[in-house]
């Protein structure tokens, strides 16, 4: 782990986008992107270049805060790493792109996530919220059937092995569309396999499903919520305690 001075990691698709540039502020002072403002940690810009479109996640530690980053992997490394590895396992994913950190004595001062963005998509949450908001026609029963199965049975291949979201809040999930197939796509995943869970994968299983629950009671009718249990092959016992959880904490 870097202890002092700067990191640029970049991805090796990417790495004409990066010419000229060394350290994270190099990053920041090209596209012009701003510290998060006052009390907040992190600030998101939207990049239109002619590379394509992204997103730049900036985040900025002063005061007390910095000591919560000392000796601890940078959340934006963990984010990009994170993502790598849910392309892996299957889940489709914002493509990470490049990340880097400033350290001074361990202390982060400033880092950055770069990523591609997923064209044509609409948040799951929104989707609750205005329905019209897509802008394509929703799924056919026949595709919504399979978004569900498909990501149940890749979210039951990482727990597996032992690998938890932990943030698969619908505000997460994009869906979009591309000639006539839906694709669901996973956004903002810092805190995926964090090493609690792999203690307690039990308890990494339960909060996942539990969290999915909240938004699944909105969108999917009861149908195809048995219908992803099913695929994920949870149990009673299972379903009960996420429902319990979600119920508890997610209400």
């Amino acid at each position: 782990m870097l202890i002092h001075g700067t990191e640029l990691v970049v991805h090796p698709d990417a790495r004409a986008l990066f010419q000229g540039l060394s350290r994270p502020r190099d990053v920041l002072a090209r596209w012009e992107a701003a510290l998060p403002p006052g009390r907040d940690r992190s600030a998101v810009s939207e990049l239109r270049l002619m590379e394509g479109r992204f997103f730049l996640k900036v985040y900025a530690y002063s005061g007390p805060w910095r000591l919560r980053t000392v000796f601890i992997a940078a959340r934006a490394g963990r984010e990009y790493r994170n993502l790598l590895r849910m392309a892996e396992l299957g889940f489709q994913v914002a493509q990470p792109v490049a990340w880097g950190q400033e350290r001074t004595l361990g202390f982060v001062s400033v880092s950055f996530l770069l990523t591609r963005a997923v064209e044509g998509a609409v948040d799951l949450r929104r989707l609750i919220d205005d329905p019209k908001s897509a802008p394509f026609s929703m799924p056919p029963p026949a595709e919504r059937r399979r978004l569900i199965e498909e990501f149940a049975r890749t979210l039951r291949r990482a727990h597996d092995e032992s690998f938890f979201v932990h943030t698969l809040r619908f505000k997460n999930l994009l869906l979009s569309c591309s000639g006539g197939r839906y694709t669901l796509s996973v956004i903002d995943v810092p805190f995926a396999g964090i090493m609690r869970y792999r203690l307690l994968p039990g308890a990494g299983r339960v909060r996942d499903l539990a969290v999915l629950m909240k938004g699944a009671r909105r969108l999917l009718s009861r149908t195809e919520r048995m219908r992803f249990a099913r695929a994920y092959g949870a149990d009673p016992a299972l379903l009960r305690k996420a429902q319990a959880f979600q119920e508890r904490f997610y209400p």
